[in-house]
């Protein structure tokens, strides 16, 4: 488990209100901001509703009143995360059909999304094992969705003669890990920014891939 004390937490808590403004309303939208926070900072095991209420504003027992329990309450956050993330591959890729162009966009946006979102991507990819079997199942397909994408990429590059991909999943894996491990080490302000990362990783992807 990954955990981080904020060097801002006040500017930490914009940035995660400015994720949860679309996806969400009212006490409900609060509760989740206060819970993204927490789990950020003490990891699921560590956080309590007590904890979260009071990062909100709100009493404990509210929080019972917009969620059934606190697994209810981060399985909402894994999902959303999981999906904002695949959503931004979809819209990333829609105007391109060149297996490296795509590989290139896929990794970009990956990349780009864990760092520019590492507040939302933290506690989603590093406690999900305390969802229930329905709940986890739900996150899977998720995730077998944005692993499809990547899949699909990298099938079209080796049918092409553009990759040379003697293991499609462990690739994949690579890939993805590499991504989703930029949300662990990511600091806001330091000398990259999400987009600068994406294109480093998009050029070292395309050169592993083709080598």
């Amino acid at each position: 488990m990954s955990t981080r004390a904020s060097a801002d937490p006040a500017h930490d808590a914009l940035r995660v209100a400015t994720f949860w403004q679309p996806r969400a309303e009212g006490a409900a939208r609060k509760i989740l901001v206060g819970a993204t926070l927490v789990f950020n900072e003490v990891g699921y095991h560590g956080a309590s509703t007590r904890m979260i209420a009071q990062r909100a504003q709100m009493s404990p027992g509210a929080i019972y009143i917009h969620f059934s329990s606190k697994e209810e309450l981060f399985f909402r956050i894994v999902m959303h995360g999981h999906s904002a993330s695949c959503e931004a591959l979809v819209q990333a890729l829609r105007f391109s059909t060149d297996p490296a162009e795509r590989l290139r966009h896929f990794v970009a946006t990956y990349a780009a999304w864990h760092a520019e979102w590492s507040l939302i991507a933290r506690p989603v990819h590093n406690d999900m094992q305390v969802l229930t079997d329905e709940h986890f199942a739900e996150v899977v397909e998720v995730r077998r969705a944005t692993m499809a994408l990547l899949d699909e990429i990298l099938a079209a590059g080796v049918a092409s003669g553009q990759f040379s991909v003697p293991d499609l999943p462990g690739t994949r894996r690579l890939l993805m890990s590499v991504c989703i491990d930029v949300s662990r080490w990511y600091v806001e302000g330091g000398p990259r920014s999400p987009s600068a990362i994406g294109l480093q990783y998009a050029d070292l992807a395309l050169k592993f891939v083709t080598t």
